[in-house]
């Protein structure tokens, strides 16, 4: 392979991970409330990258990712959370689960177990997923949603329902959070490049034509899936690990809202658009919160105001840009003009047939 080649391989996730280090530097340089805010951040961006393998790939929008997001904070609780506090927490744990009273690991061992316990979910999952097209694929996802909500807020003896899970060792720092963030935009640009993701994205533009071709649609859905709910457990993680509190009204439909606006906003045919998106909608998110704690002629604004805004720029990206603010591009350098002085190429249009199916 030659340097060219290998840049024009490099070339869109390094400047994504360039982009994420100087997020991490604006965090790290502020104040306790900037860091916080671009911890959350980069937490995002794991998450997102992890959705944009499978929605981004498939073209098929999943409401039920944030479930493996769940899936990965829980699972962290009970692997770090101190022993004593779990005997207290826990007490009514069934038999064939006392055990987990008594464990207790480090950190990192914690978030690869919990992107592991996610896979599991999306192993038991993918055959539904893999099968179905269109309407009831979305549809399904946002089923595997709500059966993981109410398992989680039902069976109190082992979630504590809606109690919140607490005394979580704050572990999540931002060095780490940039490193892992880092890695998942390179794991999603790798699935993304590879055989599996192209063929995919065939599958995207054409579901029928790569069908007849011999792509095997189904299968490479399900290996998308299975690392797209890898990242999403390790996200939650992460998230546990920064909050050291939760609730399962953490990870339900307000929070799924706010990250398929993050995909869509950016663009969800790309990497380079979900990641931006997360950034973006992060930021903006954050300044909405803040203008809403501001007074105006002695009033604050109504409760909801920033979600209202946010809908409303989501409206008008999808009025205005329907494949996002990137469409199907993706980050890169501009080209230099040839040698004979000629302009380089101009990049390909948005294919007319990519579209997002729900």
């Amino acid at each position: 392979m030659t340097a060219a080649r290998i840049w024009r391989w490099w070339q869109t996730p390094i400047l994504l991970a360039a982009l994420l280090m100087v997020t991490a530097g604006v965090g790290g340089v502020g104040g306790v409330a900037i860091s916080r805010v671009a911890t959350l951040t980069l937490i995002s961006v794991v998450f997102v990258a992890g959705l944009s393998i499978f929605s981004g790939n498939s073209g098929i929008m999943s409401f039920g990712h944030v479930a493996f997001m769940a899936i990965g904070a829980y699972t962290t609780a009970y692997l770090t959370i101190p022993t004593g506090l779990k005997a207290a927490l826990f007490s009514d744990l069934p038999g064939s689960l006392r055990f987990l009273a008594e464990v207790q690991t480090g950190f990192i061992p914690a978030v690869i177990i919990s992107g592991v316990a996610a896979t599991v979910l999306g192993a038991v999952t993918a055959p539904v997923v893999a099968r179905l097209t269109g309407l009831q694929s979305g549809i399904a996802t946002l089923a595997l949603l709500i059966v993981v909500f109410n398992v989680l807020n039902s069976w109190t003896d082992v979630t504590r329902g809606s109690s919140s899970m607490i005394g979580i060792p704050q572990h999540t720092t931002l060095p780490l959070v940039l490193a892992i963030a880092v890695l998942a935009v390179v794991v999603a640009w790798a699935h993304r490049t590879s055989r599996s993701g192209l063929q995919l994205q065939a599958s995207r533009e054409d579901y029928w034509a790569a069908t007849a071709s011999g792509i095997a649609v189904g299968r490479h859905r399900a290996i998308a899936w299975f690392l797209s709910s890898f990242l999403c457990g390790v996200a939650g993680s992460l998230y546990a690990g920064f909050l050291a509190t939760f609730n399962v009204r953490s990870f339900f439909l307000t929070a799924t809202f706010a990250f398929v606006v993050m995909v869509v906003i950016g663009g969800y045919l790309s990497l380079s658009g979900a990641v931006i998106g997360s950034l973006a909608v992060s930021v903006l998110q954050e300044g909405l919160r803040r203008l809403q704690d501001v007074q105006i002629a002695g009033a604050a604004l109504p409760a909801g105001v920033a979600d209202l805004i946010l809908s409303a720029i989501l409206l008008v990206v999808l009025v205005k840009a329907p494949y996002g603010l990137l469409g199907v591009r993706e980050l890169r350098l501009p080209r230099r003009a040839g040698r004979a002085g000629t302009a380089a190429p101009a990049q390909t249009p948005a294919p007319e047939k990519a579209k997002l199916e729900v």
